[in-house]
């Protein structure tokens, strides 16, 4: 890896960056995808704010954070997805009086055309998320580095 990195520093003048908040079903079916409806932006046009799946444009170490701001006395379990493979597994509980808001984060290597969402592990017909506005859920996303020619 270290030397497909090398081999392309001066090579990486792609940008890649989104940043998406409003999630659309706040009551999630177990294997839903989540879909944070309003980019706030999206450059390289990645992320598909309809569908909530991140495609890599191009071959590379991409970085991914989700803040998730839930109501009090719910729980939640959640994954970050890569095709069919769970990146980041995060479980969040809540038995307290107060809404509470967590955050998580994923670096990950994606070829082009790979693609990235959040996934709700967990089902429930409760509304889950608090959307206000000092607590709202969002979802991130940059290229942090390009890499060409890895298999």
């Amino acid at each position: 890896m270290q030397t497909y990195i090398t081999d392309n520093t001066s090579k990486s003048d792609t940008v890649v960056a989104f940043n998406a908040h409003t999630i659309v079903d706040k009551s999630l079916a177990t294997g839903q995808v989540l879909v944070f409806s309003n980019p706030l932006f999206n450059i390289g046009e990645a992320y598909d704010s309809g569908a909530g799946i991140f495609t890599a444009p191009v071959s590379g170490i991409y970085f991914f954070s989700a803040h998730f701001c839930l109501y009090n006395t719910r729980h939640w379990y959640y994954a970050f997805m890569k095709e069919n493979d769970v990146v980041v597994v995060k479980d969040l509980k809540y038995v307290g009086e107060t809404s509470v808001c967590e955050t998580a984060s994923a670096v990950v290597l994606l070829l082009q055309n790979e693609r990235l969402w959040i996934e709700c592990r967990s089902g429930s017909t409760d509304d889950q998320f608090l959307s206000a506005s000092k607590q709202r859920s969002s979802f991130s996303g940059a290229l942090l580095h390009r890499v060409n020619g890895y298999p």
